[in-house]
């Protein structure tokens, strides 16, 4: 009888106990459920978008050239400084020309005589006083002579050193009083034409098929505003030993703003979209190559949405499928998200 009071008193505190834990927990589990998650979101929205691609370049002259001599003398005078503006063929320096102007004169001197024996033979050819070797022989000297003074003019004429294009002189390396030699590697000023500058990008072997030529870029250079250029021609090959394709922009620098040498960060806009579905890119969660969002909807619940993706920029990307405009995705407090989890949008961020 004792045994049985005792194991009847022992059954019932446990009962108790239970009741009491059981009470105990209910609040605290129903509180845990009943917490929203604060988190920032952002309306999916159209707008336009491109397919893009980023990379780097430096500015190069699009013309460029050594002026050098084409005959030999000592510089006399200098006409022009580095940082000087020359129109093609202007004057920049001259040669001591004292040989070239004396061989002129006596050539020019020689065709004179000449010029008056020639009149008298066509008088006495006419007349028929002189036979036609004689004649011809005089018509062959004449032609001799005029190409004779033709190459002394020339010769003065390359002692006058001329811009071959429009440019800036970047350097000047001829000094007075400097002995030049004909033809010889030794410069004398350095050209640049900036009026048009190039910049070469290389594109991977994926871009090829987006990239044609009249396409548009932005390039972006410190100190300065973005710049707008044009895709001017894409190699037709591909380098294989680095699996690109060269392609040359075009600069407008009427402006005279840019520099050759000049580095900067490169976008080129292959194609545009002007009224794309867009979220943020931050919303986006990757796993397996697939991108998904979380949702929030009417009664403050996140659900995951797989999403099909386009085109993409620095900061938005298009969605060709899984969300309508107008969608709230969360764009901060992913991590501590789950299926149907409450949520407390405690900002709506702008894109």
């Amino acid at each position: 009888m004792n045994k049985f009071l005792i194991i009847a008193a022992t059954l019932s505190s446990a009962l108790v106990l239970s009741g009491c834990n059981q009470a105990q927990s209910s609040p605290s589990t129903t509180s845990s459920e009943s917490i929203a998650i604060p988190v920032e979101v952002a309306l999916t929205r159209h707008g336009e978008i491109s397919s893009s691609y980023r990379t780097t370049t430096t500015l190069t002259a699009r013309a460029e050239t050594e002026v050098i001599s084409r005959t030999n003398g000592i510089v006399q005078r200098i006409l022009v400084e580095e940082g000087d503006q020359v129109a093609a063929g202007q004057l920049l320096a001259v040669l001591d020309n004292e040989r070239q102007q004396y061989m002129l004169a006596k050539e020019q001197a020689e065709l004179s005589r000449l010029s008056g024996e020639w009149q008298r033979m066509q008088e006495m050819y006419q007349r028929q006083l002189v036979s036609t070797e004689v004649y011809e022989k005089v018509r062959w000297q004449m032609d001799a002579m005029k190409a004779a003074v033709d190459l002394a003019e020339l010769a003065v004429r390359e002692t006058e050193i001329r811009a071959p294009i429009a440019g800036v002189v970047s350097r000047r390396y001829a000094k007075i009083g400097q002995l030049i030699n004909q033809y010889a590697p030794q410069s004398l000023f350095h050209l640049v034409s900036n009026a048009e500058l190039e910049a070469v990008v290389h594109l991977p072997e994926q871009q090829i098929a987006q990239a044609k030529a009249g396409q548009a870029a932005v390039l972006s250079l410190a100190g300065l505003a973005p710049v707008k250029a044009e895709l001017s021609r894409v190699a037709p090959v591909v380098d294989a030993s680095s699996g690109t394709v060269r392609a040359t922009l075009l600069l407008d620098n009427s402006n005279g703003e840019l520099r050759p040498g000049m580095f900067a960060q490169v976008e080129l806009h292959f194609d545009v979209k002007p009224d794309a579905l867009l979220v943020p890119k931050r919303a986006l969660m990757m796993a397996d190559n697939s991108a998904s969002v979380f949702v929030v909807d009417a009664e403050g619940q996140v659900s995951r949405q797989q999403v099909h993706l386009g085109y993409q920029s620095e900061t938005t990307v298009e969605v060709l499928s899984g969300l309508d405009e107008g969608a709230q995705v969360v764009v901060a407090g992913h991590a501590a998200l789950k299926e149907q989890s409450l949520v407390q949008v405690v900002n709506v961020r702008q894109f």
